[in-house]
């Protein structure tokens, strides 16, 4: 694991929390299984950047968003993509190529 400096850190931050604030699109409002799909994918989402606070490591966040399905996946492409034009994990983990 390499840890980042603040400033990778801080700009993960900055991509990362209003991507979580608009993750939730309601297109029918009286399903609550639409709602608990978008609550589970912020509340995965907080996780892994609590944890990426934590511990600065970028291979785990990069992971933790991989691993969601396509929608939430692709709501923080931008964030995937800061990861890996920084060149903070092994470019065999590249997904934005």
């Amino acid at each position: 694991m390499r840890k980042l400096s603040n400033t990778h850190a801080l700009a993960i931050n900055k991509l990362m929390l209003p991507l979580i604030s608009t993750l939730a699109y309601i297109d029918d409002e009286n399903d609550i299984n639409t709602y608990k799909m978008y609550a589970d994918d912020i509340a995965h989402n907080v996780s892994a950047l609590c944890v990426f606070n934590t511990t600065l490591d970028a291979e785990v966040l990069h992971d933790n968003i991989m691993r969601q399905d396509t929608c939430p996946r692709e709501h923080f492409y931008t964030v995937l993509q800061y990861i890996e034009d920084n060149k903070l994990i092994n470019t065999n983990m590249f997904a934005c190529r």
